[in-house]
């Protein structure tokens, strides 16, 4: 016990290194024991005591006839009038039947399930995770300025960073579980906190915004640090900084050596889009549409919002009945149907994606579309040669690698008839960081998207001007309309978890692709990460005689 009373409660609980235990009772608290004297009872104490000082029996209460025969009749009266009854009598007496029957009184109100939180690891770190304990607190202490992160550890100990401001009214509260969080941010910086959530280190008093605030937070404070170290034209380097970059130099090398070759390319793709189709379905809308959306209304729809999309590419590619249509990278086979649908055209399609080859094969059988529609599975640089009217690649140069951009429009030159319109959408990373982030350890590229690579725009231009003769018609950037798009998968992904358990898949994996969506959404919302639609045409071309339609 404390050496300090006042810091007894009726249950103590002592942890050890050895993951031992002991629980001391404090039976005055508990039982109307007429003492001043401290009577206390311990399980697997840490020690055996020299004296005993006293022995007693005693036993549990036991009901009255009355009550026995009040409790039978208890589920015919539970409930009704809106009452509930709970409580340890309920059972067996003890404290856990009381947890059990107040569970069930609160489900039976509450009218959905509640879930019990787990009990937290012991906070007791290792002298190296003390010391990153040290490291990451301090390195947070001159980080966070603005908004405000508040870490609330598993011994009670809690440490406040930063503060609600004008320039950021966030706030965001963490449960740390595990010291294990310090050692992963200090030793592997932004990819360290993402692995840190994806192995339960800590969690959120907030399930819905918490992660989400994080993430704004600390890229507030980024270019908030930013703009203060061009202002003084220096930087500050802390330990926390070397320790980041001596282990992203691990990352580095694997990076280079990872150029998205044919047979690379094809297992990457498998890695991600042939996790399940089921799966898929119970995030996207309707229409299995994998990419941001564009929304008109607070309230509109999510599959609404993915046709707007889908119909405003198809406008500004100028696709006509009789035209022909190549679509890379054409997910499950959303574009197909609608453009099919639209005009008339005729509409060829790749992909590397075995699943989404075969979910897309159905939905245009479903829609009599068949004779409209061929679905291939080919590498973009193997597709049969034809001059196509049209090309419409959504989401997919992402995947083609910051190495093979000159190819990947070398090959669109080829495919694209001379009067021949290419609408392209992409997510794209900044032209400030585009370099750093290109090679350095990335959460997105290591567990969501592997060999993937947000390109610049300035990147994307400089891969057109390079491999081809294409010039830039139009450029419009949508990504407001990907924190919207975003906040809705994750939504119904949370709302089918229990679903995508029954699938087979795991927590951990639960975890990871929480993070991967609300981190993307963060980024969206923030205006880190950029969504542009960009139609490229030849010179001359006298198809764009009429303007080119805008969101």
């Amino acid at each position: 016990m404390p050496r300090n009373s006042s810091a007894w409660s009726a249950w103590n609980f002592l942890g050890t290194t050895s993951r031992g235990f002991s629980v001391t009772y404090w039976l005055n608290h508990i039982q109307k024991i007429e003492s001043v004297r401290p009577f206390l009872v311990t399980l697997n104490p840490p020690c055996v005591p020299d004296h005993v000082l006293l022995k007693w029996s005693t036993s549990l209460p036991v009901l009255s006839v009355a009550a026995a025969k009040a409790y039978l009749q208890l589920d015919q009266i539970q409930g009704k009038r809106g009452i509930w009854f709970c409580g340890a009598y309920q059972s067996h007496g003890f404290h856990e039947d009381g947890l059990k029957a107040g569970k069930a009184a609160a489900q039976g109100l509450l009218g959905k399930k509640c879930e019990l939180l787990l009990n937290p690891k012991q906070m007791i770190p290792s002298w190296t995770e003390a010391g990153a304990r040290l490291l990451v607190a301090r390195f947070f202490n001159q980080y966070i300025s603005i908004g405000n992160l508040i870490l609330v550890e598993g011994g009670g100990s809690v440490l406040s960073f930063g503060k609600v401001c004008d320039k950021c009214s966030i706030k965001s509260v963490m449960r740390v579980h595990d010291p294990l969080f310090y050692w992963k941010i200090a030793t592997e910086g932004n990819l360290g906190l993402a692995e840190a959530y994806i192995n339960g280190c800590f969690s959120f008093l907030d399930k819905r915004e918490g992660l989400l605030n994080l993430i704004l937070i600390l890229i507030a404070n980024r270019d908030d640090r930013r703009n203060r170290r061009i202002a003084r034209k220096g930087g500050r380097w802390t330990p926390l900084h070397v320790l980041g970059h001596l282990a992203h130099a691990k990352y580095v090398l694997g990076k280079f050596s990872r150029k998205n070759t044919v047979t690379r390319s094809r297992r990457n793709v498998s890695q991600h889009y042939d996790l399940s189709n089921e799966f898929f379905s119970l995030f996207m809308d309707k229409s299995m549409t994998y990419s941001c959306a564009i929304f008109k209304m607070e309230n509109e729809s999510l599959e609404a919002a993915q046709e707007r999309k889908l119909s405003l590419l198809i406008n500004k590619a100028k696709v006509e009945r009789g035209h022909h249509v190549l679509d890379i990278g054409f997910g499950w086979g959303s574009l197909a149907i609608q453009v099919v649908k639209q005009t008339g055209c005729k509409y060829t399609g790749v992909t590397l994606s075995a699943e989404q080859l075969k979910y897309a094969q159905g939905k245009a059988r479903e829609a009599g579309l068949e004779d409209h529609i061929t679905f291939l599975l080919c590498d973009y640089r193997h597709i049969p040669p034809y001059k196509y009217d049209a090309i419409i690649s959504i989401c997919m140069i992402e995947h083609v690698g910051h190495e093979c951009m000159d190819e990947f429009f070398a090959c669109c030159e080829s495919y694209l008839a001379e009067d021949g319109i290419m609408a392209l959408q992409f997510i794209s990373a900044p032209e400030e960081r585009y370099e750093q982030y290109r090679k350095r350890p990335d959460f997105l590229t290591e567990y969501i998207f592997p060999g993937g690579c947000l390109p610049s725009l300035a990147r994307v231009i400089s891969a057109m001007s390079t491999s081809s003769r294409f010039s830039i018609e139009h450029v419009e950037n949508i990504g407001p309309n990907y924190y919207p798009t975003l906040m809705c998968w994750m939504d119904n992904f949370t709302a089918n978890k229990d679903k995508i358990l029954a699938l087979g898949f795991d927590e951990k994996f639960i975890r990871i692709w929480e993070y991967y969506l609300i981190f993307s959404a963060a980024c969206m919302k923030s205006r880190t990460l950029g969504v542009y639609q960009v139609v490229f045409s030849r010179p001359g071309n006298r198809r764009l005689a009429q303007p080119l339609a805008k969101a």
